[in-house]
C-alpha cells in the first residue's frame, strides 16, 4: 500500500502498449481528485515533488517510511471493499482527454510542419556544437535549436522523423531519408537524444544535458 502523501505531487501513469503516458503534478488534494475523476486510482504511482516524504534505513538494513513534519499515528480503520466506487464502461470508452481538458490539462497539440520551419527559418546560424564525441558540429547545433523551438513554443518534448527532415535536413549537412535516420539513431545511442516508436512512427527528442551544452 502507498503511504498517504501531502503537497505537491506528481502522479504517473505509462501503458506501454498503446503508448500512453500522463503525468500529473499539483497539490495532492487537486490531483487525486483528477486521477479518481479518471478512474486511474488503482494504476499508476504518485510521488512526492518536495521533501514530504522520507526512507530512513533501519539497523538492520530494511527501509521503513518517515513523514517530515507530520506526526504519524493511526493509520485509520481496515478499508472496506463494499464501500469502494465501482464504475464500469465499455473498454476504449474513456476519453482522457476530454477529461483532462475539462481540468485545463490538456496536452498541447503537437506543431505542424509549417509552424515548425516559420521559427526554424528564423534563426541566426548557432555555435557549433563541441567535444570529443561529435563529429558533425554545425548539424548537431541545428538540431538542438529545432528540439529548443519544439519545447519552449509548442511545449512538445519529442518531434516525429519526418518533421526533423522536413525542417531541417537543409541545415543538417543535406542529410535525409536512411542516412538522417542513421545519424539520430546513432545520437540516441550515445546517449545525446531519446527515442519513441510508435507501431511504424518513430519520434525523436533531446536529452536536456546535450541539448544545453
Amino acid at each position: 500500500m502507498q503511504p498517504e502523501i501531502y503537497g505537491q505531487v506528481r502522479y504517473v501513469y505509462q501503458e506501454t502498449e498503446d503508448d500512453i503516458e500522463i503525468v500529473i503534478e499539483g497539490d495532492s488534494v487537486w490531483v487525486k481528485e483528477l486521477v479518481s475523476d479518471l478512474s486511474l486510482g488503482e494504476k499508476g504511482w504518485l510521488q512526492p515533488i518536495k521533501d514530504g516524504i522520507n526512507f530512513e534505513e533501519k539497523e538492520n538494513g530494511s527501509e521503513s517510511l518517515k513523514m517530515e513534519d507530520e506526526f504519524v499515528g493511526s493509520m485509520g480503520p481496515t478499508p472496506d471493499p463494499s464501500k469502494i466506487p465501482i464504475i464500469l464502461r465499455p473498454i476504449g470508452s474513456l476519453d482522457i482527454d476530454s477529461k483532462l481538458e475539462s481540468y485545463g490539462a490538456a496536452a498541447q497539440e503537437p506543431p505542424t510542419i509549417e509552424e515548425l520551419a516559420e521559427e526554424f527559418d528564423q534563426l541566426e546560424a548557432p555555435e557549433p556544437k563541441s567535444g570529443p564525441l561529435i563529429s558533425d558540429p554545425m548539424s548537431e547545433a541545428w538540431l538542438a535549436e529545432l528540439f529548443k523551438i519544439a519545447l519552449s513554443r509548442f511545449g512538445v518534448t519529442t518531434l516525429p522523423f519526418d518533421t526533423i527532415e522536413a525542417v531541417a535536413s537543409e541545415k543538417m549537412s543535406d542529410m535525409e531519408g536512411m542516412e538522417l535516420e542513421l545519424w539520430l539513431e546513432k545520437l540516441y545511442r550515445m546517449g545525446k537524444l531519446m527515442k519513441k516508436t510508435a507501431g511504424s512512427d518513430i519520434s525523436f527528442g533531446p536529452i536536456p544535458s546535450w541539448m544545453n551544452s
